[in-house]
């Protein structure tokens, strides 16, 4: 097996030797990618119906984006300028997790299942009957929904030097 060892290195040596010049002749292709973060307020109509809650989320999300985009559009024009180069299109678009710590929970999701925001939930009360502590379970319609929708993404962009 020792043999064989040097015959296997010594051609994936060639191989990689060969192969580094060729890519350092390649013109090396200018970018810019910058973050840009939007946030817009939910406001349903009715704070009590599910229909009213469910359209404003979906109408903040749809919101939300372009602005996102926009902003990073900003951001990598400014980082551009100071490094002497000029945006061109774009290259790359990436949705990316608001919060650095990621997470699975989304708040666009609803409290009680895909698309619902208001349901039936128990609270327990301890009373007293006959003189012993009873747990009533008391049921309660509620509706939970964000205050907000943050978006973020990652844009990336061709660059070129300025003329």
């Amino acid at each position: 097996m020792s043999l064989l060892r040097p015959l296997v290195l010594v051609p994936l040596c060639l191989l990689t030797m060969g192969a580094v010049p060729a890519a350092a002749q390649q013109p090396q292709e200018r970018t810019v990618a910058a973050i840009g973060t939007a946030t817009v307020r939910v406001r349903p109509a009715d704070r009590h119906d599910n229909r009213s809650i469910r359209t404003a989320v979906r109408q903040a999300v749809r919101r939300a984006l372009p602005r996102a985009v926009a902003a990073a559009r900003r951001d990598a024009t400014v980082l551009a300028a100071g490094t002497g180069l000029v945006l061109g299109d774009v290259v790359a678009v990436a949705e990316t997790p608001p919060s650095p710590f990621g997470g699975f929970y989304d708040d666009t999701s609803g409290s009680f299942g895909p698309g619902r925001y208001c349901g039936r939930i128990g609270v327990s009360v301890l009373r007293r009957v006959n003189g012993r502590r009873v747990r009533v379970v008391r049921r309660r319609r509620v509706c939970r929904f964000p205050t907000q929708i943050v978006s973020s993404v990652s844009v990336t962009y061709a660059a070129s030097p300025q003329q």
